[in-house]
């Protein structure tokens, strides 16, 4: 409302506010001028923030099932999660601009700004627990139970291009970084012969659904065994190079682990968290193996035998005497 020159009182016009469809404040015909609105509206932010907010989960969801069936390179899912990141943060931004204009003017659209709120959160949460741990971890992208003598990776070390991690030694840094966050990847040694130690990790790692891509056919008589295998992240299923080695160490054997990213320099704890699972798993899968198929003690060696008597010659039968019953007489 506002004031015409000659001190009346005049319409304001529906500039800024056109009257809507069906409403009971619809402009009189002709003139132009309504006297009042009170239809509330939807706000620009809140529909930008829904929008941005599900065409940030329908990127998330595409770029992760294409990455799983092959169609996308795990070099190229990177680029796609840092828009999809941004995307969601500027959802959540914008929310909170219409969560401000609510607060402020009212207005319709409060159910549509709840989903675009939750859809972002749920979008932006496996970020936000990256982004915790990446503050919290150490920077590794290499993990290993034995840090002076790690199993060996050397079909991963082949098949490494020039954008994936380089496999390297162990730094005196990087051993203490390790020893200090992940105080809990240590190697497992088991009152069992090498040969079912084996079995059993061949047969988590299957169980894990984890490619092996080491040698799987070992000399029987073979002291040291080295396993090695390609595991993938739960979600988005970034690949890492896994290594598990045996050693026979006779009565015993002693089970050594190792995990390395191919991509990032940061692993964000999943190394560290894959060998403790598996390991963990293992200790249950030989001592259940343990209980129920015991390893049968090895038989002791016979007695020596007592050092053989010289031969001595058999004793002479006395001579029986002579019958003379029968003899003639003289």
């Amino acid at each position: 409302m506002c004031r015409s020159p000659g001190g009346q009182t005049a319409r304001v016009p529906g500039l800024f506010y056109p009257a809507m469809k069906g409403s009971k404040n619809t402009p009189r015909r002709g003139n132009g001028y309504m006297d009042e609105y009170h239809e509330r509206r939807v706000s620009n932010a809140v529909i930008w923030s829904r929008r941005l907010a599900v065409f940030a989960a329908v990127l998330f969801l595409t770029g992760g099932i294409a990455h799983r069936m092959g169609y996308l390179a795990s070099a190229d899912l990177l680029p796609v999660l840092g828009v999809v990141a941004a995307i969601t943060l500027l959802s959540l931004l914008v929310a909170v601009r219409a969560l401000m204009l609510f607060w402020r003017y009212g207005g319709k659209g409060g159910g549509s700004l709840v989903f675009a709120v939750l859809l972002a959160l749920f979008v932006g949460a496996p970020f936000a627990v990256t982004a915790y741990r990446g503050v919290t971890l150490p920077m590794l992208s290499d993990v290993s139970t034995d840090t002076d003598d790690p199993p060996e990776l050397t079909l991963a070390a082949e098949k490494r291009t020039v954008d994936m991690n380089e496999i390297e030694p162990f730094t005196l840094e990087r051993r203490a970084l390790q020893e200090t966050a992940y105080p809990a990847a240590t190697g497992r040694r088991y009152e069992a012969p090498i040969v079912q130690v084996l079995e059993v990790v061949e047969e988590l790692i299957e169980r894990r659904r984890w490619e092996i891509v080491g040698p799987t056919e070992f000399p029987p008589d073979a002291t040291e065994i080295t396993v090695e295998a390609e595991a993938r992240s739960p979600i988005l299923g970034m690949p890492a190079d896994i290594a598990v080695r045996l050693i026979d160490e006779g009565t015993s054997t002693y089970v050594d682990m190792r995990s390395s990213t191919r991509y990032w320099g940061h692993d964000f704890g999943d190394n560290a968290a894959r060998i403790e699972a598996f390991l963990a798993e293992l200790d249950v899968e030989v001592a259940y193996l343990s209980i129920v198929t015991p390893v049968e003690p090895a038989e002791p060696p016979p007695p020596p035998k007592p050092p053989e008597q010289p031969a001595q010659p058999p004793a002479e039968e006395p001579a029986e005497p002579l019958d003379r019953s029968e003899d003639p007489p003289d």
